[in-house]
């Protein structure tokens, strides 16, 4: 499996690229962001790459901010749990009591045009050559998803902001819950292998074993 991080948005967020290997063609945009249109098109003309779906980890500006643009230029698929679906069209409703304010500094409208080709999550996804498989993360938002992708010798988990190198997301904006955090979490340290590569909406990459050591909020006494 071949990764490529890139960061977009102002607050510095994780996209990436995901193939199934270093020759393959068909790659996954995960997380496309805001501002994420013009870095993410130049790479993949660059590497001549053919985008065949755009997967989110949930509905967060910084996470799904061009994923029309995208969607619309290569005409592929958005993937965003139910959830946080209306968080595509309006998305300063997920931002707080500031958010319409936020979004209409940056783009000049409260709006957000409509994705076409916009699908939930259920069973995993067969696509490139990978398997996609959604884990429910309710905690940061509603519809926050853990997305676990295999290319069948190599998986890696995409955990957007629920779980952080070192922390958590944050829980206080709408649709967020430190109690269903805290049961998404124990969920998280029950499910998945300790040596799971973790890669984060923000930061730097982990694995689940060194989030378990070292990690406040994945202590026994706070779980």
């Amino acid at each position: 499996m071949l990764i490529q991080p890139i960061t977009v948005s102002p607050w510095q967020s994780n996209c990436y690229l995901v193939r199934a290997s270093e020759g393959a063609r068909e790659v996954l945009i995960v997380d496309p962001g805001v501002t994420a249109t013009e870095p993410v098109a130049a790479a993949i003309d660059d590497e001549g790459l053919t985008p065949v779906a755009l997967f989110a980890t949930h509905g967060h500006y910084d996470h799904i901010g061009d994923a029309h643009a995208l969607a619309a230029r290569f005409d592929i698929p958005l993937y965003l749990a139910d959830d946080d679906q209306h968080l595509v069209t309006r998305p300063g409703d997920g931002l707080g009591p500031h958010g319409t304010a936020i979004v209409e500094q940056i783009t000049g409208s409260a709006d957000a045009p409509p994705v076409a080709d916009l699908r939930g999550y259920g069973s995993p996804v067969e696509v490139a050559g990978l398997t996609v498989t959604p884990f429910a993360a309710p905690g940061h938002t509603l519809g926050s998803t853990l997305l676990s992708v295999t290319d069948g010798d190599v998986t890696v988990v995409f955990t957007g902001d629920v779980l952080f190198n070192g922390t958590i997301g944050r829980t206080d904006l709408p649709g967020g819950s430190m109690n269903q955090m805290r049961a998404t979490l124990a969920s998280i340290v029950e499910e998945f292998p300790p040596d799971s590569p973790l890669l984060p909406g923000h930061g730097q990459p982990t694995t689940l074993g060194n989030e378990i050591a070292s990690n406040p909020y994945l202590q026994p006494n706070t779980l």
